[in-house]
């Protein structure tokens, strides 16, 4: 049995360049398509007997029971689905069918296909959607049901969060899939950010460093060795939104050197974020707060620090000096450097792009 709305759609196409009425017929000869309506659901007896003797037929313009023309049946891998009849007088009716026959028959297998595949690619994005949100454990059946769409979901993943900007417009989601392997996914999570998911195999260092060298002006949160997929995606995407905010001269964010920041970042500890925030508010003046953030990025390196922020070495005492009275902690303690940290990336957090573009860049 064919699909009507494909036989539709093909007719539909020949009759744009054929002047002829065309009607498709089931296995039993009722016309099921035509270009003349009121002959959808007769019999047709040209194809009934081209079905019969499974091969072309023809009617003459006298014949009194059947209209002028020619049947042929259809055939798809090996088997009949149906006739094609075209009503024209003369012999050019029996070519006209034969041609239209073989037309019809590769154009039913390639929308066919096409519709198949299309269905297929859909399957298996959704599938993907819900492999990607579904918090639980897999099951068999889930398992099972991703192996049918050609996506093994157990094992460990590197899952990678791209983000590009979007002055970039030459990273693609092409660029990167021509060096992945065919295991491996990607999936657009928005116009310019993507998820790409990297099973492991002897290629995987090769083709993570080909990749972030390909998105090397694209924001990346890296996730490696995660059994399950939404806690993998979830650790890289904080590791790619944090580290855009505390390190925005940097482009690699790994969940493994951002776990910790990640977890003073959601740290509910009232008053915590206080310490940074008297010296964005009450240090703009002397830029208090880009030298807590340059410190910190430096490791206490003066003359780096000096440059990073255009001052002379004699200033930073000073500096030193006034952060202390304002928030109590002493950049050359240990202790209150990590504290100063720690009540950054609170502040940092709670407060996002305001304090990225104030006092990070």
């Amino acid at each position: 049995m064919f699909d009507n709305k494909i036989m539709y759609e093909i007719v539909e196409k020949l009759q744009e360049g054929l002047s002829v009425p065309i009607s498709i017929c089931d296995v039993s000869g009722r016309v099921m398509v035509s270009t003349d309506s009121s002959s959808i659901g007769n019999m047709n007896l040209l194809a009934i007997k081209a079905l019969n003797i499974n091969s072309r037929v023809f009617s003459s313009p006298d014949n009194p029971v059947q209209k002028a023309g020619a049947a042929m049946p259809l055939t798809l891998e090996g088997h009949r689905i149906g006739a094609v009849v075209v009503e024209q007088s003369g012999s050019p009716a029996s070519c006209q069918s034969e041609l239209l026959a073989k037309t019809i028959e590769i154009l039913y297998q390639e929308i066919s296909l096409s519709r198949k595949q299309q269905n297929r690619s859909q399957e298996r994005d959704q599938f993907l959607y819900e492999w990607l949100h579904l918090q639980s454990g897999y099951t068999d059946n889930f398992i099972k049901r991703g192996e049918l769409l050609g996506i093994d979901i157990t094992g460990p993943q590197t899952v990678l969060v791209m983000e590009r900007e979007p002055e970039h417009v030459f990273v693609s989601a092409s660029i990167f899939l021509n060096l992945m392997d065919e295991e491996d996914i990607l999936l657009p999570l928005s116009s310019d950010r993507f998820l790409l998911i990297l099973k492991a195999n002897e290629h995987l260092e090769r083709k993570y460093h080909r990749l972030l060298s390909a998105g090397a002006k694209c924001h990346t949160g890296i996730c490696a060795g995660e059994l399950h997929l939404h806690s993998a995606y979830q650790a890289a995407l904080e590791s790619m939104m944090l580290g855009r905010q505390l390190f925005p001269d940097q482009y690699v964010h790994d969940y493994g050197q951002m776990k910790l920041a990640i977890a003073l970042s959601r740290l509910d500890l009232p008053g915590l974020e206080d310490a940074f925030a008297r010296l964005a508010d009450k240090g703009k003046t002397a830029q208090l707060a880009e030298t807590v953030i340059a410190y910190l990025q430096l490791n206490g390196d003066i003359r780096k620090i000096c440059e990073k922020l255009h001052i002379h070495r004699n200033s930073i005492p000073y500096r030193l000096r006034r952060i202390q009275e304002l928030c109590g902690k002493n950049l050359t303690d240990s202790y209150d450097l990590l504290y100063l940290y720690a009540s950054m990336i609170r502040y940092v957090a709670l407060h996002g792009e305001t304090v990225d573009n104030y006092c990070l860049k």
